[in-house]
């Protein structure tokens, strides 16, 4: 699916070559003559990135980018900033609003051309990787899983769920239960790095994939199995660990 490219600026001739070129290489481009503009076609179109200069009436690029952040439908979408302003507090104050980029004038259009790519190539991965552990998700689970088949590896994919995380979600609350989570994906990420070539995933919940070395996956799932083992008391209440476990009611009303 190609991309869409909001540009901004009020200078037409300016407007024109970075329209062409990102038209060259591939873009969708929409155009906005001044602030007011951009912010109204960034609402109605939800573009997937904004080149933005700075200085323009009506509303400046820095106002725009204010409003950009402040709006939902808009908040996420990467800024790469166009402008003649190449001080360093500029460049500075711009980041700490949410600037993804910035490219002082004048440019060359290959670089915004490398930028706009790495831009769009990290807000990609950014919106794939799952929020609670910041692990790749789905699409990327697939995609590693489909390029080790393409390539003919001798990988193995390891799946990892952990048994009873209902009840001990129900027991506790969500908020403890993500916090194993996150504690299984430090686990995972960890192990995983004392194996060349390992890929870690988050599929959601409480299931995980790894993908690593044939040879090496069954002694990695039995270190996870191992180091698992002596993190799970550590999550439980001490009277809960005193009991060995805690006592939950099933739908059929019979204690488990």
């Amino acid at each position: 699916m190609t991309s869409r490219v909001l540009v901004v600026d009020d200078d037409t001739a300016v407007r024109d070559v970075i329209v062409t070129a990102l038209t060259d290489a591939g873009y969708d481009c929409i155009e906005a003559i001044d602030g007011s503009d951009a912010v109204a076609k960034a609402h109605a179109f939800a573009p997937d990135l904004v080149v933005l200069d700075v200085l323009m009436p009506r509303m400046s690029g820095d106002e725009v980018q204010r409003e950009l952040r402040r709006m939902p439908r808009t908040r996420y979408i990467p800024v790469i900033f166009v402008t003649a302003q190449g001080e360093t507090h500029d460049k500075a104050a711009r980041f700490a609003e949410g600037a993804d980029d910035y490219i002082t004038k004048p440019f060359e259009l290959e670089e915004l051309i490398a930028r706009v790519d790495t831009a769009l190539r990290r807000a990609r991965e950014l919106r794939a990787l799952n929020p609670l552990s910041g692990l790749p998700g789905n699409l990327a689970i697939s995609r590693e899983i489909e390029r080790h088949l393409h390539e003919d590896d001798a990988a193995a994919c390891i799946y990892c769920d952990l048994d009873h995380f209902k009840e001990f979600n129900d027991h506790y609350g969500f908020a403890r239960g993500d916090r194993l989570i996150v504690e299984l994906a430090r686990l995972l990420t960890s192990l995983s790095e004392t194996v060349n070539n390992t890929f870690v995933g988050h599929v959601g919940g409480d299931d995980f994939v790894l993908v690593a070395p044939e040879q090496e996956a069954i002694d990695l799932a039995r270190a996870i199995v191992r180091a698992f083992d002596a993190l799970a008391p550590t999550v439980y209440d001490p009277e809960d660990r005193a009991r060995g476990g805690v006592v939950r009611v099933d739908r059929r009303g019979v204690e488990r």
